[in-house]
Parts: structure tokens; sequence; C-alpha cells
């Protein structure tokens, strides 16, 4: 059963008690306020309880200011006419002061605003006069000198008259987080280029395999007709010009791997003072009087794992960069090496760096600089700020490569106007190995006579070509388009070779797998190997094989001479 509602005048009477009620509570309240009353009695189930209200606005402010003391964030009020009334302790470390010094004095006294952006400040000043309050980054500089990232959140404070005596501010130091934010951009551009150079060294991979072969083949049948032509003079001409510019050519094509991937260079440990004096040498005699080159090596440079013609090649190329940055005007070029120690925090710098002892090599200039436009591509092939028919844009790209390939690290600063300074980090050694002797070049070769050379290529022009330069000194060749035929041919034992040249990179079946399973067989027979693009792990890796050469494609004639000369007719059997 549900109760009637109550009647309209029983609710009249409990409307008319409760604004009776609430008119009392504001009375009560106003003489709070305005400090007439000196004590509050109130009706608690457990009797009436006393109240002083003696001291409550002080101890309010005790309690705000044992709160404030306790936040993390530096809290400072000033007044409108810039002087500090409040810190609290937060603020005291923050920014290295005491209350006691501060308090009247100018915010300036504690810090310097700098703003990120210069339009950052008109935007803040007009947000702060329309909303009262604003929050942004800037930076202060302290009374030390220290620059610090810091969030502001800023609030004007109201007095009870409405009028503004001055602002509140919260700031949070974000030196950490900001370092962090940049450090991650930094390394996510570094990834990027590196990504797309790899991108493109695969590229550059691809067309020299095919580019090598058409060079090989203009090459040797260049040597062939220079031979064949020995008494017309005119013809030689001709056919030498061939000879130069096919040879500019695959240099040409060197350098496009080199920005790339490693290439067929010998690394060993190496003093790189060695290497720089060399470069520095060069670079006196080319440059004209008006550039200055200052020279400055310590001794505590450690030695490096490296070859030392690529080095001098980036000395030499960050050099003649520099100078044509400085062209017509008098400057100076700064090249300075030694040995650095780089913590955990320093090797943040690149994202390849670690730890460790470094020898640091630094090529800087007075030049015109560079914008954050030009920087972000100068590593790029065939990309160059000279005009047409000055440079190929391959500079540096080749630097890049060779550091790539060298495991070091290279750090770009440039400002416009301001010159540039190329950075270099190189894995220092502890001890300077023992240099490994080269084998000495063999005495001009003599006549093959008649012995068996088993030649695999899949390229019909790179096979033909080489069959007969190979048989114009008197070797037997049975050349091999067909991978499988030719170790047929090998493996059956109807013919009896002396030496197998194999093409590395060829459809099918790799000059790796052949010279496996040759060396598994018949593992006396010498193998040699021959690749447009050799690197560290390809010359691991043709070493397990059984490959007693890996050589560079196209082949130096005369090295290639020397080699297979060597391998046939061992210097105990010349005896």
């Amino acid at each position: 059963m549900h109760a009637d509602p109550p009647p309209d005048a029983a609710l009249l009477a409990q409307n008319a008690d409760l604004r009776a009620r609430l008119h009392e509570a504001e009375q009560t309240l106003q003489a709070i306020r305005s400090g007439e009353a000196d004590a509050l009695v109130v009706e608690t189930p457990a009797g009436p309880q006393i109240f002083l209200l003696q001291g409550l606005e002080a101890e309010a402010h005790r309690f705000r200011g044992e709160i404030l003391a306790q936040v993390s964030d530096a809290v400072i009020t000033i007044d409108a006419d810039q002087h500090v009334t409040y810190l609290n302790a937060a603020a005291e470390r923050q920014y290295d002061v005491s209350s006691s010094d501060v308090l009247g004095r100018e915010l300036s006294w504690i810090y310097q605003n700098r703003w990120l952006r210069p339009e950052d400040e008109a935007s803040a000043m007009t947000v702060l006069r329309d909303t009262g309050c604003w929050r942004g980054e800037s930076a202060h500089v302290k009374r030390s000198g220290e620059e610090i990232y810091v969030e502001s959140s800023v609030s004007r404070l109201r007095a009870e008259d409405g009028a503004s005596p001055g602002l509140l501010a919260v700031i949070r130091d974000i030196t950490e987080r900001k370092k962090a934010s940049q450090e991650r951009v930094l390394l996510e551009a570094q990834l990027r280029e590196s990504q797309k150079m790899e991108a493109l060294g695969t590229l550059a991979e691809g067309i020299a395999h095919d580019f090598n072969n058409i060079l090989g083949t203009i090459l040797i049948n260049a040597e062939l007709a220079r031979r064949d032509a020995a008494a017309n003079r005119r013809a030689l001409v001709s056919l030498e010009e061939i000879n130069k510019a096919a040879r500019r050519a695959n240099d040409l094509v060197q350098q496009i791997l080199a920005f790339g991937r490693s290439g067929s260079h010998l690394r060993r440990v190496i003093s790189l003072r060695s290497a720089v004096d060399e470069s520095v040498r060069l670079l006196r005699a080319a440059l004209s009087g008006i550039v200055r080159i200052e020279y400055h090596c310590a001794d505590d440079t450690p030695s490096v794992v490296a070859d030392e013609t690529q080095l001098q090649q980036v000395v030499l190329n960050l050099g003649n960069n520099a100078a044509y940055a400085m062209k017509g005007r008098a400057g100076r070029i700064d090249i300075r090496v030694e040995g650095v120690m780089l913590d955990a925090d320093s090797a943040r710098l690149h994202p390849h760096l670690r730890p460790g002892h470094y020898a640091h090599l630094v090529v800087s200039d007075t030049g015109r600089g560079m914008d954050m436009a030009t920087q972000q591509r100068i590593f790029e092939p065939f990309f160059t700020t000279k005009p047409r028919g000055e440079g190929t844009g391959l500079g540096l790209a080749v630097v890049h490569g060779i550091l790539q390939e060298h495991e070091a690290a290279i750090i770009v600063h440039s400002e416009p106007g301001r010159g540039s300074s190329f950075e270099m980090y190189f894995p220092g050694v502890s001890e300077v190995a023992a240099v490994a002797g080269t084998t000495e070049p063999a005495s001009v070769a003599s006549e093959g006579r008649g012995r068996r050379i088993l030649y695999i290529d899949d390229d019909p022009p790179q096979l033909f070509a080489n069959k007969r330069m190979l048989e114009s000194w008197g070797y037997h060749v049975s050349a091999y388009l067909e991978q499988r035929d030719a170790l047929d041919a090998v493996l059956a034992g109807k013919d009896r070779f002396d030496l197998v040249v194999t093409d590395f990179n060829m459809l099918g079946t790799s000059g790796l797998e052949i010279a496996r399973a040759i060396h598994h067989a018949l593992p006396e027979l010498p193998v040699i190997m021959v690749s447009g693009y050799i690197t560290s792990e390809l010359r691991g890796q043709a070493a397990e094989a059984g490959v007693r050469h890996l050589i560079g494609k196209p082949p130096d004639i005369e090295e290639l001479r020397d080699l297979v000369q060597r391998l046939i007719f061992p210097p105990a059997e010349d005896c």
C-alpha cells in the first residue's frame, strides 16, 4: 500500500523551513567571513561541538604553504611589478636560489626566459590576456648560465575587488624529456637515411654487375685488338683512348659501389696518422695558396683496422669539398686527429657509436656552410650543389660508403655562413697487430704451355673475351655458360683441368656453390672467383668454400695473368 502524497500545505511548510535554514547558514558564513564570530557551535549526534575561529586565516595560509612545499614542480608568484612574492622549495632547488635572497626581487633575477620561437611570446601574451591562463614550453637560463627546457602553466591571480595583483606560475623541468625527444627524432632520421642508403646500395650492386660485364668485355677486346694492331699507330691511339674511357667508367662503378656497400679492399691494422699525413701533403700541393690547411695529430691517437688508401680518399674528398666551399675566397681547412674515449652519454651522438676508445678525425672549413635541407641530402649519390660539369655528386657519397665499411660514424655540423665540420669516429685497436706480408707480384708470365683452364660465366660476351685472352697467353680454355655442364665436365674426370675460373653472381648455381663442389671432390684443384662486388662477408664465404683467390671484376689484365701463372706454375716448379 502506497502512502498518500502530503497535502500542498505540508509541502509549503517544508519549503519554508528549508528556506529559513538556508538563510541561517548564509548568515553564519557571513559572520565567519567578516570576523564577527569568535566561535562556532555545531550540534552533532554526540552533542554540541565548539570550533574556535581565531587564527583560521593564518592556519589556512600555513596549510596551503605546507601543501605547496611538497609539490615537485616549481611554484612562483609575482606581483604586478614582476617582483617575486612566493616560491616553493622545488623552485629553490630548480633554480639554485633561496627564498631569503629572492623575495622582493624581480623575476629576471632568478632566470631569463628564452622563447623557442620568436612568435611564441606574442601568442602567450594574447592568450594570457584573453583567458587569464597560458600553458606552453620555453627555455630558462639560470643565473649559473645553465639552460633548461620547461613547461609552464601561468595563471592570473585575482583579488576580491577583481583586480589582478600578479601571476602564479607552476613550472616543470622537462629538459631530459626534451633531449630524449630530440634524440628520438635524430635516430629516426638517421634510420631513414640508413635504409635509403641501403636501398641505393642494393640498386648499385645490381647495376654494377651488368655494367662490369660490359666493361670487362670492352677492356679485354681493346687489349686483344691492341696486340693485333701493333703496326697500326693510328689504331693504337684509338684503342688506347677506348681503354682509358673504359677504365674511367670502371672507376665510376667502384665509386657508386663504395657509397653503399663495402668494396674489394684490404683492411689491416694501421696508424691513422700515416694515412692522414699523406692526404694532407697531397691537399697542400693541389689547393691554391689562398686556402690554408692547419693540421694537428695527437700522440694518443689509436691505431685502426682500415684500408689506408680508402682513408686517404676520405680525407681528400672532404678536403676538396671544403676547398670548393671557399671557392674564390681566402679560407682555412682544419684537420685534426686525436684519440677520444666515449662514455654512454657521448655515444648517443650517433646510433653506430658505442662506449669505447676511438680515433677521432675532424675536417672543418670556414666556407659558406650548408642549410639543413642540403645537409639532409649531401650523402646521396649524384646530389651536388656544384654547377653542371664541375662535379659528379659522388664525393661525399663515397665518404659515407667507406665509413660504413669501416664501421665508423660521421656527424656533420654546418650553418650557412659559418662553415662546415665533419667529425668521424673510427673504432680504435688497443695493440698494433703484426701486418701480414703481401704476396710479391709474379714475374712476367711465361706461356701457358697448353695447361687447361675451365672458365664459367653466364654472360656470353664476357666469357668469349676472357677465353680469347687466356688462349692468347698459351692456355687451353674450356668455356661454359651453363654451370651444371661445367661441373659435370670437371667432376666426371674426362678432362683434367689445372685451374677453374668462375664468376660469382650467376643465374642458377652461384660461384660459391661451384667452388664448394670442386673443393669437396678435388681439393687440390685451385679455383679463382671473380666478382664485381666484394664484401668482407663474401671474402669469408669464399675462403670457406675453398676459393684460392677472389678478384674484382673486371680484373686488371696483368694482375689476372700473374695470378693464373702463380697458381698453375708455383715458384717451386719454376726452379
